[in-house]
């Protein structure tokens, strides 16, 4: 399976979902398929994770019932200080753009009483673009955990440094997507499983619950999942994000 998989990567090909030709994967082999996947990839180490499926509004639209994630390697993340960025799509083959929060974590997650605190380094507007190997985005939710929670790559804009004290400005923060000049939806941070940071607490404690995964340390880079529904790009498109809140910027992607 891990082979398959690795080959329509990087030969940029479409495959029928291993769940459609009645091979249903665990949770733990579809994550064990994934790190399989990156091996013969040749991925660099990882610098974070990615959470798919956090919008619970898009559930029943992927046929998924709870959250996913996947590494972000050095090659597969980004960053401007311009908040623009052209991004070449021939490498991957059915992208769709997220507009994210993307989270820099200072220290490791620990618990407090009973409470989990996150410590924050930065945050930053961010768009994923997430990709499927699968024809339609037509799968199960194994299926996308073997290929890496379909993610593709991974765009951050300008960085804010911030106290921890932000989980409810983040719940509040807005977003505003464009293709060219027509407005496509508005979405927020409660979105994201009740909110950014809220996500980080559901992988943290998911993590730990499955075997040979990277638990998460200083300087990790989350992204956090997408405020809206994932949208189709196609080259010769500008997707721009109007984030409002405690991230007050615009970031644009040109792609080709």
């Amino acid at each position: 399976i891990a082979d398959e998989i690795s080959k329509a990567i990087s030969q940029t090909q479409q495959i029928v979902p291993f769940s459609k030709r009645g091979i249903l994967l665990s949770l733990q082999d579809a994550y064990d398929v994934a790190g399989l996947v990156g091996e013969n990839l040749g991925s660099p180490p990882e610098v974070g994770k990615k959470i798919g499926f956090t919008n619970r509004n898009i559930w029943n639209v992927y046929n998924v019932s709870k959250p996913i994630w996947g590494p972000i390697t050095s090659k597969s993340v980004s960053f401007t200080e311009t908040n623009f960025q052209k991004i070449d799509l021939s490498r991957f083959c059915e992208p769709r753009i997220e507009p994210e929060v993307v989270i820099c974590l200072k220290e490791k997650p620990h618990h407090c009483d009973e409470n989990l605190n996150i410590f924050i380094d930065w945050i930053a507007p961010g768009f994923e673009i997430v990709d499927s190997i699968y024809p339609n985005w037509a799968f199960a939710l194994p299926d996308t955990i073997a290929t890496g929670g379909l993610h593709g790559c991974l765009f951050v804009g300008k960085k804010l440094i911030v106290n921890n004290d932000v989980e409810r400005d983040l719940v509040d923060l807005k977003v505003r997507l464009f293709k060219g000049a027509s407005f496509e939806e508005e979405g927020t941070g409660a979105n994201v499983l009740d909110g950014p940071v809220s996500a980080i607490r559901y992988l943290h404690k998911s993590l730990a619950g499955i075997k040979n995964q990277v638990l998460l340390s200083s300087g990790n880079i989350i992204t956090t999942g997408t405020m809206t529904d994932a949208k189709p790009v196609f080259p010769g498109e500008k997707w721009t994000g109007k984030f409002e809140g405690i991230i007050e910027s615009e970031l644009s992607v040109e792609f080709l």
